[in-house]
């Protein structure tokens, strides 16, 4: 298992609390070894992965608002997927909303998660979409996950390289759809 997020630090087991820089270029050394003994690049192992168990990528976008003004944005549009969800996005519908800062959330072990303001939005395509103001910089961030998983057993390579492209193309017009969204929430909350 490896965990991390958007500036690439690793938390490599449940043991460790934060990223570890250090830890995570010892686990991809391994990773690196393991691919080498079987032939393959590294970048081969994963497709090997995906071929098996699914194509899964991510998309980060953040909307810059700069000052007290801008501060004051973030909070309204951040404030504005709890008061008004959407119910559909790209023809998918919202099938799950996580509200991290009202509804009660528990992680595997049953412990309630702490309270902040981001809100994640499952679609029924697999999609998800979470959304967050920034807590250091002055932004509102979005971070979009898609996913392919094989229907017969495994995707081939022409097929996993068309999946490829499909699924970022689809997370590019996510992102487009987001910020056309966000600019009318915005719209909305300065009338």
């Amino acid at each position: 298992m490896f965990g991390g997020e958007e500036s690439y630090g690793y938390s490599g087991a449940d043991f460790v609390r934060d990223k570890d820089g250090n830890g995570a270029v010892i686990m991809f050394c391994e990773v690196a070894a393991y691919a080498k003994s079987r032939g393959q690049t590294v970048d081969e192992l994963l497709d090997e992965v995906f071929a098996n168990f699914g194509y899964f990528a991510e998309k980060n976008g953040s909307l810059v608002f700069e000052g007290a003004e801008g501060a004051a944005k973030i909070a309204r549009l951040a404030e504005s997927y709890g008061t008004d969800p959407f119910s559909e996005v790209l023809g998918s519908r919202v099938v799950n909303i996580k509200n991290f800062e009202s509804d009660m959330i528990e992680d595997i072990e049953g412990d309630l998660v702490p309270k902040e303001k981001m809100s994640i939005f499952e679609l029924e395509d697999g999609m998800r979409i979470a959304v967050r103001p920034s807590g250091t910089e002055p932004k509102i961030k979005y971070y979009l996950f898609a996913q392919r998983r094989p229907e017969n057993g495994k995707f081939d390579a022409a097929e996993l390289a068309r999946i490829k492209a499909q699924v970022g193309e689809k997370l590019d017009r996510l992102w487009d759809w987001l910020q056309k969204d966000a600019e009318s929430r915005m719209t909305a909350s300065d009338t």
